[in-house]
């Protein structure tokens, strides 16, 4: 790698710091980054479709959370940004989620298809002013966007000093030799892996199929949803599909820091018309976008077991507990998330609860935290052991209306002969000393002196050993 790819990456790494891309107004993708699997898909799907209607300047900002548009959650906003005439920035930055049950995606919020929010260092004030008037316009919503508005202008010029202060300049000529290398890159992590082909099913509980077929050969991957069921409460958009689908495999081998056009051409994907993994407007996508995404995650995650004998990693309770807290007019949205997988060298991760304070929460809500901590697991166990989930209980020092959604994927697949599962993700509710599961998602109200257990799900245990009977976590 020559000085100036070196250069060029090193800039690309320190500009791009969270959900974000980097794309030329030709369409060639420079790079993706981000913690979101759906990223990987949905923000270059943005850049273009903001491209395809608006013709932006340099400096001007486009809006959309559409997930039919490039957008995921509706509770999360992209921005598309001419951060020059020749590139593209794509940001995707959260108002906070919430827990969403909905027959259509015009029910889970205010869904916003491209729109000019900035042009020519002018905010678009007629068009906020039409999205304040909407009933489901979040609160102080308008002067949020034009806080990001202010943001990304400032870290726009930021990048332009980085540019002006290397001396280089981004030429075509560069970028086609970076996206060879991408692709050389990944094309080699993959085959230095073994090759081979399997099919693995996942059954979600809503009754979604999902079936993947897998084959690897000579640094190319094909992914063949053939099989896979229409939506039936669960859809995902084409755009996530491919986000999920190139991360979990670019996390895997190793190549996910250079997500790009190069990098991407190591995948091939076949999806049946009309299957849940292509949903189509006006479908609602949240539980897509959360349970989905972890069904498929597994789904494929569990095919590198099976091909990859040699580097198994047991099953990963990658769909979170989401859970949402209302009373009066404050609302709070929990998220436990679940833990790792065992390998066959050592024990799974332990979930982390982050960005929750108990002091606040017990001050804002009439609940008391009797207990935040990892789960007594009995399952997940093994020669090395999953990583325990998270259990969080309260108790209601009041009336409070409640939502929730756990893992939709309870259906569980074959596993790999040396994994093993483990525990699921819980609500149960405790009353005058009786204690009752609760389901998979759902929304209720909740009496003083009542006793909610949230339970995020274990990772799945590697090898035989040491398994144990279930028990019902109290």
């Amino acid at each position: 790698m020559n000085y100036q790819v070196e250069l060029f990456q090193s800039l690309l790494n320190n500009f791009l710091k969270g959900e974000e891309a980097l794309m030329t107004i030709e369409g060639d993708v420079l790079a993706v980054r981000g913690s979101a699997p759906v990223s990987y898909g949905t923000l270059t799907t943005a850049a273009t479709t903001v491209s395809k209607y608006l013709k932006l300047q340099e400096g001007d900002i486009a809006l959309l959370n559409d997930p039919y548009s490039g957008g995921s959650l509706l509770s999360e906003m992209t921005f598309v940004m001419a951060v020059s005439e020749d590139l593209l920035w794509v940001v995707r930055r959260s108002l906070g989620h919430t827990v969403k049950f909905a027959k259509s995606v015009e029910e889970e919020g205010l869904r916003i298809p491209p729109m000019p929010l900035r042009q020519k260092g002018v905010i678009n004030e007629m068009i906020l002013s039409a999205m304040q008037a909407h009933p489901a316009c979040p609160a102080n919503f308008v002067q949020w966007l034009k806080d990001q508005v202010q943001d990304l202008a400032f870290q726009a010029k930021k990048l332009h000093e980085a540019i002006e202060y290397t001396g280089f300049t981004i030429t075509g000529e560069l970028i086609e030799e970076y996206l060879k290398l991408c692709k050389r890159f990944a094309t080699q992590r993959i085959s230095e892996r073994a090759s081979g082909e399997t099919r693995v099913d996942v059954v979600l509980d809503s009754g979604e199929l999902l079936r993947l077929n897998m084959e690897i050969q000579d640094g190319k991957i094909s992914l063949d949803f053939g099989g896979t069921t229409s939506a039936k409460t669960v859809s995902l958009t084409e755009s996530a599909t491919y986000g999920v689908c190139f991360h979990t495999l670019s996390k895997f081998y190793g190549f996910e820091h250079i997500a790009s056009s190069g990098s991407f051409g190591i995948l091939q994907i076949t999806k049946p018309a009309g299957c849940w993994l292509i949903g189509k407007y006006p479908a609602p996508t949240y539980k897509g976008m959360t349970c989905g995404v972890a069904a498929l995650k597994t789904a494929i995650e569990l095919a590198l077991a099976q091909i990859h004998q040699k580097h198994e990693v047991s099953v990963t309770s990658h769909c979170a507990l989401n859970f949402d807290l209302q009373y009066q007019d404050k609302h709070t949205h929990l998220t436990l998330p679940g833990g790792f997988g065992a390998t066959g060298d050592n024990e799974g991760e332990s979930a982390r609860l982050s960005g929750v304070s108990v002091e606040q929460l017990e001050r804002d809500f009439p609940v008391k935290v009797l207990r935040v901590d990892a789960r007594n697991s009995s399952g997940g166990k093994g020669k090395y052991n999953g990583g325990r989930g998270l259990i969080m209980k309260l108790q209601a020092r009041d009336e409070f209306q409640a939502a929730w959604m756990t893992d939709l994927t309870l259906h569980r697949p074959r596993l790999p002969k040396n994994c093993s599962y483990g525990d699921t993700c819980e609500v149960s509710l405790e009353q005058a000393g009786e204690q009752k599961a609760l389901p998979v998602l759902g929304q209720q109200k909740f009496k003083k002196g009542d006793i909610l257990s949230l339970c995020s799900g274990s990772g799945g245990g590697f090898g035989k050993e040491k398994i144990l009977e279930k028990n019902i976590e109290q």
